[in-house]
């Protein structure tokens, strides 16, 4: 008899003795018992049972000051990507998240780079490295606490309900698995 996926909460203590919250998702149906790990974020989840916990998604920018305008994540899924200009692995996946951006903005992705750096060193960084994705700064680390951003470059995907889909190393993506979130047809 085939059982419902089930979502459970539980902590991991990862090197250098840094604790972060992960949900797993494990198909009871398996025999294997395997498990995909995904970051969860604590920010201000809305009320709901486990299975339908969304992201207040007005917590989530709430402290964030955007470089630009900022972008409508409300009723669109969203990709958020803790990054650095001092990072290497960041600058690379900026060449990715354009890509991305390009191929699936018109059809409703919304992605937010977010760095804890200076206004003046994210822009200088910008004047010689587009992002054509918003940019947003997280200048007391609140949203990065509350993500628990352990390294960097670090992305979550969320559905337009606020659901979080994935998350990992921004080039790791599926794009199927951003497609499936999206119409077939641009947004309008």
């Amino acid at each position: 008899m085939k059982t419902k996926t089930v979502l459970s909460f539980f902590s991991v203590t990862l090197g250098l003795a840094a604790v972060a919250t992960y949900a797993t998702f494990a198909d009871a149906d398996t025999n294997a018992g395997s498990s995909i790990p995904i970051p969860v974020p604590n920010i201000a989840m809305v009320a709901g049972t486990e299975s339908s916990a969304r992201i207040n998604v007005n917590a989530l920018t709430a402290n964030l000051e955007f470089l630009g305008d900022k972008p409508v994540l409300t009723g669109h899924p969203f990709l958020i990507e803790f990054w650095a200009t001092w990072c290497p692995p960041c600058r690379a996946s900026i060449a990715h998240l354009n890509d991305l951006n390009k191929k699936y903005h018109d059809r409703g992705l919304q992605i937010v780079g977010i760095s804890d750096e200076s206004k003046t060193a994210v822009e200088r960084f910008r004047a010689h490295t587009p992002m054509q994705y918003s940019v947003a700064l997280d200048k007391h680390q609140k949203l990065a606490t509350e993500f628990q951003v352990e390294t960097i470059p670090q992305a979550w995907l969320f559905d337009k309900d606020g659901r979080l889909i994935w998350s990992g190393h921004p080039q790791e993506i599926d794009e199927q698995t951003i497609a499936n979130l999206l119409p077939t047809h641009s947004a309008t």
